[in-house]
């Protein structure tokens, strides 16, 4: 019986808010800021300086939104590329209602029906909107264009938007491609603008609604009013909806079937904001964890002395009311006494040695709790306060100094072996400094008792008790 045969993949782009408003326009609320302008437009080579025109030859050239887009959409255009590739554009669009001025009111005038903002980004029509060659398109390019009036682009808002152009709506269009176990064999990318709302929203709704093995979304194409908005919907969706997030726009275009000889011209992947933050993420957690662990562990050792504090007081307590009752108890029987037998129990003297005595007692063992009861939760503080500081100093110190990248920086030995040194020596310092404040606390370790030695020599007697010793032998050993 023969294996059925496996669909050959096929491949979805998907394209979120690349128009005018967001890049251009710096009248517009959601206007991206000027580095992530620079970011996606102006090839990253270090300028900030807005940009408020249309793409030039020049900056078209370096600019990796335009050569991943041609890399990908261009190559299928010319014929080359593994399988087909399904272009789906998302734009804003919205038009005068009631759902519009809601928006509005929170973000701002943006991308209106007809305008010069909500259209396609000046340079990048040609690739987001290549021309129908002559007798259609070839079979591995496919455009489709999606308007969108809602933040969440698989819903239009009450009273639809007018779809000129437009061949079908994004659910109706993600479900004839992602449908029917299409999913399976789907590599789905996402790149655009907004991630914090429009790309965490649309890829939430892919999730969701269709199985795709294959999701991801790019980082050096994708931007947020932020970089901080930008980050945390990046990792949410890598957490939470196990998207993967990728950093390499090489690795971005061979994802979706393009070939080496059409990705030669890519940028290199340079250093990653997200993996950085993800990296940055990691380290802060291992961190935490581990002074987490050891905190709770001095917490415990800490908290058996409380105890044994605790107890001490409680019984001085007890034994302050017991005897406050007992002296009480005895005034009493004695004032009965002096009363009944006048003549042979006086009560001046006794009342006021008793008074004085009681007096004495009771200021002495009641003030000595309530100073010990201070003294206590003083040094209680102190003492977790530097274990909470040794804690955070050991965790800190075991990621960044006792690591095996650490050690093995240096190639060369005697470099390695200092660095060593250097590293346990940081460890003495902090040791020292912990000891020594656990030693202004009265907190001091016993002195380990000297080591047994067998037939250890005797040990050396001072001159004149040897002088001594020997004066009595002669004389035991002179005749009587």
């Amino acid at each position: 019986m023969s294996t059925p045969t496996p669909a050959p993949p096929h491949y979805i782009l998907i394209t979120q808010c690349l128009q005018n408003d967001f890049f251009l326009n710096p009248e517009c609320g959601l206007a991206l800021p000027d580095g992530a302008v620079s970011k996606l437009l102006l090839g990253g080579d270090g300028t900030t300086a807005p940009l408020r025109g249309p793409l030039t030859r020049a900056q078209l050239a370096r600019s990796p939104l335009a050569r991943f887009l041609d890399a990908t959409v261009g190559s299928r255009t010319r014929g080359r590329g593994d399988g087909v590739l399904h272009l789906v554009n998302i734009r804003d669009w919205h038009l005068p209602g009631e759902a519009y001025d809601l928006e509005r009111r929170q973000y701002g005038a943006h991308c209106e029906a007809g305008t010069w903002g909500a259209r396609y980004l000046d340079g990048l029509g040609e690739l987001l909107d290549p021309a129908e060659p002559e007798g259609g398109r070839n079979g591995l390019l496919q455009v489709h264009h999606v308007l969108s009036d809602t933040l969440f682009d698989f819903q239009h808002a009450e009273g639809g938007v007018p779809t000129p152009g437009e061949r079908s709506a994004l659910t109706g269009l993600l479900d004839r491609l992602l449908g029917d176990g299409r999913a399976e064999t789907a590599h789905v990318v996402v790149i655009g603008v907004l991630t914090d709302i429009k790309i965490q929203l649309l890829l939430t709704g892919i999730r969701s609604r269709y199985g795709v093995r294959r999701l991801a979304v790019c980082d050096p194409l994708t931007a947020g009013r932020t970089l901080e908005h930008h980050l945390d919907a990046l990792g949410f969706c890598e957490r939470v909806l196990r998207v993967e997030i990728m950093t390499s726009l090489t690795a971005t275009a061979r994802f979706l079937g393009s070939r080496p000889e059409d990705t030669r011209r890519l940028p290199r992947a340079g250093p990653s904001p997200y993996a950085s933050h993800s990296a940055y993420l990691r380290d802060r957690q291992s961190v935490l964890s581990y002074e987490d662990a050891r905190l709770r562990d001095y917490r415990d050792q800490s908290s058996e002395r409380l105890r044994r504090a605790r107890l001490t007081i409680g019984f001085a307590s007890r034994f302050l009311l017991g005897l406050g009752a007992g002296l009480l108890l005895i005034s009493l029987l004695l004032s009965v006494l002096s009363v009944l037998f006048p003549h042979r129990f006086g009560w001046q003297i006794p009342a006021l040695a008793g008074l004085l005595g009681a007096g004495q007692i009771v200021t002495l063992f009641f003030t000595r709790p309530v100073r010990s009861v201070q003294d206590a939760l003083a040094e209680e503080t102190v003492y977790r306060m530097i274990l909470e500081s040794r804690s955070l100093k050991i965790a800190l110190a075991r990621h960044h100094i006792t690591t095996a990248d650490a050690l093995r920086r240096h190639g060369d030995p005697a470099r390695r072996l200092a660095a060593l040194q250097s590293q346990l020596e940081i460890l003495e310092q902090i040791d020292t400094a912990d000891f020594d404040r656990l030693k202004r606390l009265g907190i001091t370790p016993d002195p380990p008792d000297p080591p047994e030695t067998l037939n250890a020599p005797e040990p050396r007697q001072p001159r004149a008790r040897r002088n001594g010793l020997r004066s009595r032998r002669r004389t035991a050993r002179a005749p009587r």
